[in-house]
């Protein structure tokens, strides 16, 4: 336990170093990037650097946790306190540990934080400096049971709420054949269920009688539609490369289901926040491995180099990945739950190995 709470401060206090650096760096290239539409009042702009800074965990964590167990093992090296460990008879498998520990702690903590509305953390900053312009959507198309809707634009709002423009309801009957049509200016989502408002409705006679009316109009005060399709449902399902939590990506999910839509890009939302951010502990036993038991049995600045390379090519290739995953380029489970599946044989590969590496 006091080998734990050794390394495991160590490794907290240089996570702190290298993380507070990392999102100092973010924020700064961030601001400098939006330097000219930076509000004037002092609540918004520490709102806005607030937002922006929660965004930036998304990077900044997983890659801060693997820079600092290089550097944490380097130190240790060359003071050679992970030398006089290993005399003391610790294994290094009982040295890594701690750092498995508090990396898949923090980890589950990213994701943890991706499942609440944290996860819309870079459209509340955006939405701070263009006063809500960057957040509206526009002409989507999806389908519900046997109706398709288009909507020519959607304004979410961030207390769950959203108002729509321009809503086309387009029924379709067991034989796939047009029997109803909708049309109304505004809609609003409400108690779980879009409320289409001052509606024009018109109904197609099933059959096609020559002098009998074929169209019935008429004008309904309020239309009931898409129940459960809230505005960030509707996002993930009709977005090119969408943004979701993981709450709103598995509502999305089991609506995609049940419609029978494409479910590739939701699937690829689904495995970015669940699985791949544990490629950081993966990451961690395999440098681990590649760290000599003393200093003289390696080039320490080469060896730290090679693995902060690594490290971060790794991480660029399941954010690449995870990109064309969302936008639904390759197929997640390929693109996504393969690498990772490779990764973790790797790793298996050189956790059961650990303590026979010596040099």
């Amino acid at each position: 336990m006091r080998a734990f709470r050794f390394i495991g401060f160590y490794y907290l206090k240089y996570f702190l170093i290298v993380f507070l650096a990392l999102e100092g760096f973010f924020l700064a290239i961030d601001t400098l990037k939006y330097v000219d539409d930076l509000p004037d009042s002092a609540n918004l702009l520490i709102l806005f650097l607030f937002y922006d800074g929660i965004f930036a965990l998304s990077y900044t964590l997983p890659i801060s946790l693997v820079l600092c167990s290089i550097l944490f093992y380097m130190a240790f090296l060359k003071s050679s306190q992970l030398t006089a460990l290993m005399a003391l008879g610790y294994s290094k498998r009982q040295i890594l540990y701690p750092l498995l520990l508090i990396s898949s702690l923090f980890t589950l903590g990213l994701i943890a934080l991706s499942s609440t509305s944290f996860a819309y953390a870079q459209e509340y900053a955006e939405s701070i400096i263009y006063q809500n312009t960057q957040n509206v959507r526009e002409n989507l198309l999806l389908k519900s049971d046997n109706q398709y809707i288009f909507l020519r634009t959607l304004y979410p709002l961030l207390n769950g709420e959203a108002r729509a423009e321009g809503i086309k309801i387009f029924t379709l009957n067991d034989e796939h054949k047009l029997v109803g049509y909708h049309e109304a200016q505004e809609a609003f989502f409400e108690n779980n269920a879009w409320i289409l408002k001052d509606a024009k409705s018109v109904e197609i006679a099933p059959i096609l009688a020559l002098g009998e009316s074929v169209l019935k109009m008429r004008v309904n005060k309020e239309i009931e539609t898409l129940r459960g399709f809230s505005s960030k449902v509707l996002e993930t399902i009709a977005q090119d490369k969408p943004t979701a939590s993981v709450i709103d990506a598995l509502n999305s999910l089991r609506i995609a289901y049940k419609q029978g839509v494409s479910s590739h890009k939701i699937r690829g939302i689904l495995y970015g926040l669940l699985i791949v951010p544990f490629f950081v502990p993966l990451c961690i036993a395999i440098v681990a491995y590649y760290i000599p038991s003393l200093p003289r049995y390696g080039n320490l600045a080469l060896i730290s180099f090679v693995s902060i390379v690594a490290a971060l090519a790794i991480w660029g290739l399941f954010f690449s990945l995870s990109q064309l995953s969302v936008a639904g380029l390759i197929y997640p489970e390929i693109g996504l739950l393969l690498p990772m599946g490779i990764l973790f044989i790797i790793f298996l590969w050189h956790i059961g190995r650990l303590n026979q590496k010596f040099s």
